[in-house]
């Protein structure tokens, strides 16, 4: 994957953006209400991709003893680092990543229940401060998304941590094989059930899921 634009460096890591990050910030701009909001939420997806992207980062530091960098794209982020890690290195380095941003999405729920006059509701976004939106949105980030990021398909954290184990039970080739079978089946499922339920930005990720996994089935995070 291309790196992009290299915006920062944060801990010793450099940290790039591809075309396609802005082009969806560019779409919180354009269908949102308002600049405010589309900023609070940008700032919100910023925050818990890079968190969520820093525990692969340490993962990797850890285990590997390897620099990496990280690139912000369409679906979140990537982690690139050199080296081949043993199957239960690889699972523990995409698992990381998620345990991160559930971490966040907990202590986010936590203090939105505190601030909030009512505990959080999930499926209402709470009117009033902006503090109030911005909790949220980093509830919904962290826990929801990182639930659909741990769906069995490439290049999704929980795609690459199935193809660890399939790769430590039949080998690179066979399990590279069938997880790229298993990504296309479940991109496709993906789009049905969001079909059938009218939810516009979960179809798309089934499609973006399809796309990548016809394009390059051995994308690594």
């Amino acid at each position: 994957m291309r790196r992009g634009l290299l915006i920062g460096r944060l801990f010793g890591t450099d940290i790039y953006c591809d075309l396609s990050f802005f082009l969806l910030i560019a779409l919180y701009f354009l269908t949102s209400r308002s600049a405010a909001a589309a900023a609070l939420f940008s700032g919100a997806v910023l925050l818990s991709v890079l968190v969520h992207e820093f525990g692969h980062v340490l993962a990797v530091r850890r285990l590997l003893r390897s620099p990496s960098i990280v690139v912000l794209w369409m679906l979140g982020g990537l982690t690139i680092y050199r080296g081949a890690p043993r199957p239960g290195q690889q699972a523990a380095i995409s698992l990381l990543g998620p345990a991160f941003s559930l971490a966040l999405g907990g202590v986010s729920y936590a203090a939105a229940v505190l601030l909030l006059p009512e505990p959080l509701r999930l499926l209402r976004q709470p009117e009033g401060p902006a503090i109030h939106v911005f909790l949220w949105v980093m509830v919904w980030i962290n826990l929801v998304w990182t639930v659909a990021n741990l769906l069995p398909a490439l290049p999704l954290d929980g795609g690459q941590a199935v193809r660890a184990g399939l790769r430590a039970g039949l080998g690179r080739p066979r399990a590279d094989r069938l997880m790229r079978a298993i990504s296309l089946v479940t991109g496709g499922a993906v789009i049905f059930a969001a079909v059938y339920l009218g939810l516009i930005f979960a179809a798309l990720l089934g499609a973006l899921l399809v796309l990548e996994n016809l394009k390059r089935p051995d994308v690594a995070v």
